[in-house]
Parts: C-alpha cells; structure tokens; sequence
C-alpha cells in the first residue's frame, strides 16, 4: 500500500506541476506581453505557434501525458502500449535529450533567464521535472520486464529516433518556409539586434552563421549526430539499469509487491 500511494502521490504530483508550470507561463507572458512585444514584433500568433512547437516544450508534455495518464490508469501501467516500459524509456531518452541540450548548450549561448518566474519555470521544466520523471522509469516504475539490448535497439529504439527525426523534419521545413517569405520572420530591433523566428533553435538554422563564428550548416551536423549519439547512449544506459533494478530486492518486494527470493 505505502508503494502504491508513492507511485500514485509522485505522478500526480510530478504531471500536475509539469501543466500548471507550462500553462501558466503561457498565460503570464501573454497577459504581460514582453516577450510577444521583444521577441516577436508583438505578433500573438506567432509566440503561440513557436510556444508550443519546440522540442523541449513537447518532450515536457509528453512527459506530462505519461505521468497523468500512468497516475489515471494505475493498475495498467507498464502493460498498455502507451504506459508500457519500452515508451517510457523512449520519452525518459527524449526528456534527458531536453535537460542536456538545453541546460547546456541553450543557456551558455542563450544566457539563463533573469525574471524569477521565468527561473522557477526554467527549473521546473528543464531541470526538476525530467529527473524526476528519469528516475521514476528507472526506479519505480511498475510491471517492467527484462529487455536485452539486442532486442530493444532491434524492435524499440525506432520509436524515439522516429519521433527525434519527425521533429526536426517539421522543424527545418518550417524554417525553410519561413526563410522564403521574404523579412516576415527576421527583423532588426529598436536596438540594432536582429530577430530570428526561423527555427526554434539555432543549430537547426543553416542560414546564419552560429556561435563561435561556425556556419549554420556545421552546427546542423553537430547537433543532429550529437543527439543521435544522446538516444543511442543513454536508451541504451536506461535499458541497462532496468534490467538491473528488476532484479534487486527493493524493487520485487516494494514495487512489485512480491516475496524476494535468493
């Protein structure tokens, strides 16, 4: 029983503060409109758009789908297709993916937000959230079964490498379709600096040349490699220590509620 209102207490608590984070952020710096004003010309729509398509937006959501809907649907988790293993392993890939790229690459060329809610949200979304949604699949998650590695990267790895490559798909044809509508999405501010609504991140923008003076396109290669490379080690690490955790005795007697046998 004590694990069973752990598991339930920690979704609930972990997806609800992932929506309310994300929701009320939306809403505040939309009611406050700075950043619609300084970033983006003042256009609403535009923000709205590019709030909610950006990787590290999306995997957050993701995130929060699989919590609630696992809180919702207890007793299922780990059987049905969406709250099995194999997906939450895909989404706790894609969500470390988000705290590493964004914690740091992102904010060393971006700079960390100075508005204490802006900070409390980067925290909660970049940081607080992932983890614990990282070591709830690996720790505590319910009904796992052993995976070999052959297997998974043979039948499982395609789902987050396909849903990696859709995004960047619909990321750089948007920003080609952007980039081919004339001054639109890029301007210069009041104060000289210009504008860029291309592409959510710089490393996707082939266009303009990136931080340390490298051509767009180079940064392109870094980053689509370097992320490969990110699903390929830590899928693989995550499958590694499932297999490892299943067998311990915390995790037969207290998550799954069975005697532990030498």
């Amino acid at each position: 029983m004590k694990s069973y209102q752990f598991q339930l207490t920690y979704k609930y608590f972990f997806g609800l503060l992932s929506f309310f984070t994300i929701f009320s952020y939306y809403i505040w710096n939309i009611a406050t409109g700075d950043e619609v004003l300084n970033t983006y010309g003042g256009n609403y729509e535009i923000y709205t758009i590019d709030f909610f398509t950006t990787f590290t937006l999306l995997s957050n959501v993701l995130v929060q789908i699989w919590f609630l809907s696992a809180a919702i649907n207890h007793n299922k988790e780990g059987e049905s297709k969406f709250l099995s293993y194999t997906t939450a392993n895909s989404l706790a890939t894609m969500i470390t993916v988000t705290l590493i790229v964004y914690n740091f690459v992102l904010i060393p060329v971006d700079g960390f937000p100075s508005h204490p809610f802006s900070i409390f949200v980067t925290l909660v979304d970049h940081a607080i959230v992932p983890i614990a949604f990282i070591l709830y699949v690996n720790l505590f998650m319910r009904n796992k079964q052993r995976v070999s590695q052959k297997e998974f990267f043979i039948k499982k790895f395609w789902i987050q490498f396909v849903m990696v490559l859709a995004y960047c798909i619909f990321a750089m044809t948007r920003g080609e379709l952007r980039y081919n509508s004339g001054d639109y999405y890029y301007y210069y501010d009041a104060s000289g600096k210009l504008i860029n609504l291309l592409y959510p991140y710089f490393f996707l923008d082939i266009h303009n040349v990136g931080p340390a003076g490298l051509p767009g396109i180079v940064w392109f290669f870094i980053a689509f490699f370097g992320i490969i490379g990110l699903l390929v080690g830590f899928s693989s690490l995550y499958n590694f220590i499932n297999n490892k955790v299943i067998t311990k005795k915390f995790y037969i007697q207290y998550i799954k509620g069975e005697d532990f046998v030498v």
